[in-house]
């Protein structure tokens, strides 16, 4: 994996987000691929649950933006961003590090969400 290939891996993911397309989200993802979000809470493998997730997941999201570059380290990728959730008025931000790890063709197979409740800026 190249940088500027893990950089729009981020970069669809996030518009995915925002976008809700959920499909889309799953296509950068290996079959098999794990997703932990947020790190501590129980794993989710494979498209179905992923599907399930993710579904849930992008509801109500108002934006997404990286804050920072993304790093890329062998066959990860780590990448500051915020999510902006919820109904006008009670939005609130959410500051998150997603860790993407690639397999040999370029997809998702382990994903990992570190934010937790010291992460949440509430919006007017």
């Amino acid at each position: 994996m190249n940088y500027e290939d893990a950089v729009a891996v981020c970069e669809t993911y996030l518009r995915s987000l925002v976008s809700s397309d959920v499909e889309a989200i799953l296509g950068l993802f290996a079959d098999d691929a794990v997703v932990e979000d947020p790190v501590g809470t129980a794993p989710r493998a494979g498209k179905d649950a992923l599907r399930e997730f993710y579904s849930g997941a992008v509801a109500g999201v108002a934006d997404a933006r990286l804050t920072g570059k993304p790093r890329l380290a062998g066959a990860e990728v780590a990448f500051p961003f915020e999510v902006t959730a919820g109904e006008p008025g009670s939005q609130v931000v959410i500051a998150i590090i997603d860790v993407f790890r690639f397999n040999a063709a370029g997809k998702v197979d382990l994903m990992r969400a570190f934010w937790g409740a010291d992460n949440f800026d509430k919006q007017d």
